[in-house]
C-alpha cells in the first residue's frame, strides 16, 4: 500500500467537515492562483508546480469519498 500523501484538508485549506461544493470551488480557485503555465520566473513556476501538484493530489484524494474516509 502506497503511503499517505500529506493532510489533503490541509493542502487546500478547507475542513474536515467540509461537503463536496465547498472542496471543488476551494480547488478551482487554487488552481486559477497556481498554475504554473501563468508563471515566466522559472524559479517561481517550479514552485507554484509543486504546489500546483500537492493541490491536485488533494482534491483527487478528497473528490472521491473511498479515498477521502481514509483521512476521516
Amino acid at each position: 500500500m502506497d503511503p499517505l500523501p500529506p493532510d489533503p484538508y490541509q493542502a487546500l485549506g478547507v475542513p474536515k467537515d467540509c461537503d463536496q461544493a465547498l472542496i471543488k470551488s476551494t480547488y478551482r480557485k487554487l488552481v486559477l492562483k497556481t498554475h504554473p503555465d501563468k508563471f515566466t520566473d522559472e524559479a517561481i513556476k517550479k514552485q507554484k508546480q509543486e504546489e500546483f501538484h500537492k493541490i491536485q493530489q488533494a482534491y483527487e484524494i478528497l473528490s472521491d469519498e473511498d479515498k477521502r474516509a481514509t483521512y476521516d
